[in-house]
């Protein structure tokens, strides 16, 4: 067994998840939380580290020019291209200027204007369609690569010759031939992919000298063991 896996309770009940009664179950519990600390260390882990430097490097020439980054996504990755927009436009200090960002996920009222009168596959392309200038980035953010109003995204990015960054998890779905930039999560669990893709948002942010804490910080942390 790897270190991501479960084993039954000690005292030779199946695991069930309806045990989550007395000892048994808090030794599941703990168990079930460890391995997906595990799970979600090893995918990290796997990220393509000159891919991660290429985003960054991306993500940079938009600050510097003054274009803007939009972020797509669905469910818990609209919550994700949200915290991603925040986070890029903040700075720690006057040290790192902020981007120009927008979440397309926020404007609830367009969003399903958008999806009741056209189709909820084109509520991102549509916003797209008339916002997108030369220098712009998308940053498409989804567990699957397969949702078609992400992929409809990034079609119009393309036919507008604006480039893409992708966080999407697996081999990336059909997202991945349509951007430039992939940040694959090698994971086939949403949640482990999802947490990455979170962990990713910060790491953009740290490299970036934006939102909050400093890089040097972390590589200090990093290197003498103690806590960020």
């Amino acid at each position: 067994m790897g270190r991501s896996g479960v084993r039954d309770n000690a005292d030779g009940s199946d695991g069930s998840d309806d045990e989550l009664d007395g000892e048994g179950g808090a030794h599941r519990a703990s168990a079930v939380c460890t391995a997906f600390q595990n799970l979600v260390a090893d995918a990290a882990l796997a990220v393509e580290p000159n891919e991660f430097a290429s985003a960054v490097r991306l993500l940079d020439s938009v600050r510097t020019s003054g274009n803007c980054l939009y972020a797509i996504g669905n469910g818990g990755s609209a919550a994700t291209a949200g915290h991603l927009a925040c986070d890029l436009a903040m700075t720690s200090g006057p040290q790192a200027a902020g981007l120009r960002t927008n979440a397309l996920t926020g404007n609830t009222p367009l969003l399903t204007a958008l999806a009741n009168d056209i189709g909820y596959d084109r509520v991102f392309s549509e916003q797209l369609a008339r916002l997108l200038t030369p220098g712009d980035v998308v940053v498409a953010i989804s567990v699957s690569g397969n949702s078609p109003n992400i992929l409809e995204g990034l079609k119009t990015a393309r036919a507008r010759d604006v480039r893409t960054v992708g966080l999407l998890g697996g081999s990336g779905g059909s997202a991945a031939a349509l951007v430039d930039v992939p940040l694959l999560v090698d994971s086939e669990v949403y949640g482990v992919v999802e947490t990455v893709h979170l962990g990713l948002v910060h790491s953009l942010a740290l490299a970036l000298g934006t939102g909050r804490g400093h890089s040097r910080d972390i590589l200090a942390a990093s290197l003498d063991g103690t806590k960020g």
